[in-house]
């Protein structure tokens, strides 16, 4: 029994040493920390820094890492592979002196020691876009320009004074990284407001606040209950392929299936609307065919729209002059933020077309309208077809048809 009872715990002692865990370094790691890293030289840059570093000799060295506070006073870190020779720091709003902390970490996540450095950011971005930020009265709101040299990827962002607050209150951002610019912020009444613009980049980063204060031109939107096709000689249908031409004006949109489409036929392609009101229009949107199809097939790139008051005053149709009657309101010319080639959109391609694309009317020449002609003359794709998502306007309503 006493042997039976020996055995037993022998037994118990093997498997116990036996189920200890063998420390083993990571594979290709020697187990110990690599050494220094060494600073060759800083070049400080609008906002941040390059660092250029020459990492420790040792054979199982993986990256390096920078460890250092930004002037929102939040810690960062940023890493860099061991066989390239720099890293980049980014995203500090103020000027000044900014302490980092260099480290080399191996394939065992063993760490060096720190080399300390320092960086002295430039101007950043967000202050440097500041100057250029101007503001005049627009359509239903403010308009603002700026210039953004750097091609840095900022917002900038409009407030507006709330009488009920008793304070200015943000309203909306306007994203951007082209290198200048100008946005429209609409949607207000025509009186007597204050506003303020600010910039603002990824990471945080704040300009001051810039105010202006302006009186909207009035900028009412026409009820799109209102519209239908009113076809004229050589007019396109908008209906087909399963299409309806009443998806223009559906308030749906950036929905590849929800549009008006035409056959293929040469350009130009026409398309008449009776509004359903009389006004003094200011401005318009057009939204593209959206998913797969935006800034390609045949959705507009030049197109023209026209204007008339009364359509049974228009001369007979004469296809050698087609417009005959018609007043020109507007050459349009579509844009694209990113400048990609057809069949590549950015994110900033999206989101433009999603709020719609804003075309405006001579202020100074502002006509009184029922009745619009959009002439398509070339598509983004390059085909000979017209698709359409929506269609919005605004204007001084003087009239509605009852």
């Amino acid at each position: 029994m006493k042997y039976i009872i020996f055995l037993s715990i022998m037994s118990s002692v093997l498997l116990f040493a036996g189920c200890q865990e063998d420390k083993h370094n990571a594979y290709g790691s020697d187990g110990v920390a690599p050494g220094l890293v060494t600073v060759n030289r800083i070049d400080n840059k609008p906002g941040g820094a390059v660092i250029y570093y020459t990492a420790p000799s040792d054979v199982d060295v993986l990256y390096v890492k920078a460890i250092f506070t930004d002037s929102n006073g939040k810690q960062r870190e940023v890493k860099a592979s061991a066989v390239i020779d720099s890293l980049s720091i980014q995203g500090i709003g103020v000027m000044g002196e900014y302490p980092v902390e260099l480290y080399a970490v191996d394939r065992g996540e063993n760490v060096s020691q720190a080399t300390k450095t320092t960086i002295s950011p430039l101007l950043p971005p967000v202050q440097q876009i500041l100057p250029s930020i101007k503001g005049e009265v627009d359509y239903g709101g403010i308009k603002v320009s700026y210039a953004n040299p750097l091609r840095a990827e900022v917002s900038i962002n409009i407030l507006a004074y709330d009488s009920i607050q008793g304070k200015m209150v943000f309203r909306e951002s306007f994203f951007t990284s082209q290198k200048s610019g100008v946005y429209s912020f609409r949607g207000y009444k025509s009186k007597k407001t204050k506003f303020g613009v600010y910039v603002e980049d990824r990471w945080g980063n704040q300009s001051e606040t810039v105010n202006f204060e302006v009186t909207p031109i009035p900028d009412d939107f026409l009820d799109k209950s209102l519209f239908s096709i009113f076809k004229l000689t050589n007019d396109m249908s908008f209906d087909e392929y399963g299409f309806n031409a009443r998806q223009m004006w559906d308030n749906r949109w950036s929905d590849q299936w929800n549009c008006g489409h035409t056959s293929f036929k040469p350009l130009p392609h026409f398309l008449t609307i009776d509004l359903g009101s009389t006004a003094k229009l200011s401005r318009f949107k057009l939204y593209q065919r959206g998913g797969y199809e935006l800034y390609k097939h045949g959705n507009p790139k030049h197109f023209k729209i026209y204007g008339t008051l009364d359509i049974n005053k228009l001369p007979p149709y004469d296809s050698a002059n087609p417009n005959a009657g018609w007043t020109l309101l507007k050459d349009c010319h579509s844009f694209k933020p990113s400048g990609l080639p057809i069949g590549q959109v950015s994110s900033e391609d999206i989101e433009f077309q999603n709020k719609g694309e804003d075309f405006e009317f001579d202020v100074n020449n502002l006509v009184e309208v029922r009745f619009i002609r959009i002439e398509n003359i070339e598509t983004w794709g390059e085909q000979e077809v017209s698709v359409i998502g929506e269609l919005s306007f605004w204007g001084e309503i003087t009239k509605t048809e009852l």
